[in-house]
C-alpha cells in the first residue's frame, strides 16, 4: 500500500515537472534527456517528504551509547540523510531549472519587471494551487 502511494506522489511531480517544463518553453527533446533526472527529483522529492515527517518534532541531536562506557550526543542519523537528500535534490532541481529557456525569463521580465524564471514558475503554482 505504501509503495503504491509512492509511486502515485513520484508519478504526479513527474508530470508537474514536465508541465512545467512545456509551458516553460523546453523543447521535448530535452525534456526526455532530463528524464532520468526528472525521475530522480520527483524520487527525492517524496522521499524528503516521508522522511521531513518521520524526522518530526525528533531532536536534531542524539544521545548514543555504543557499550563499554562509550556515551555521547551525535547529530540525529534521520536528519544527516535528510541533508543529503535535500543537496542531492537541489542539484537535480538546478539542471532541471537550466533547462528552462531564456525567451521564456525574458518575456516575463518585459511583463513582470525583473522577476527570475524561478520566481514565475512559484508564482504560477500558487495561481494553481
Amino acid at each position: 500500500m505504501q509503495e503504491n502511494d509512492l509511486k502515485k506522489r513520484v508519478n504526479r511531480e513527474k508530470n508537474r515537472i514536465k508541465r512545467q517544463l512545456k509551458e516553460a518553453g523546453s523543447a521535448k527533446c530535452q525534456i526526455d534527456i532530463l528524464m532520468p533526472t526528472i525521475e530522480n527529483v520527483a524520487w527525492m522529492r517524496a522521499k524528503l517528504e516521508d522522511a521531513r515527517e518521520e524526522i518530526g518534532e525528533g531532536n536534531l541531536i542524539v544521545e548514543y551509547d555504543n557499550g563499554g562506557g562509550q556515551k555521547g550526543t551525535r547529530e540525529n542519523p534521520l536528519f544527516k540523510g535528510y541533508k543529503a537528500l535535500w543537496q542531492a535534490y537541489m542539484a537535480g532541481m538546478a539542471k532541471i531549472i537550466a533547462a528552462i529557456p531564456e525567451a521564456a525569463g525574458s518575456e516575463g521580465e518585459e511583463k513582470q519587471g525583473t522577476k527570475s524564471v524561478l520566481e514565475l514558475v512559484r508564482e504560477k503554482d500558487r495561481k494553481k494551487a
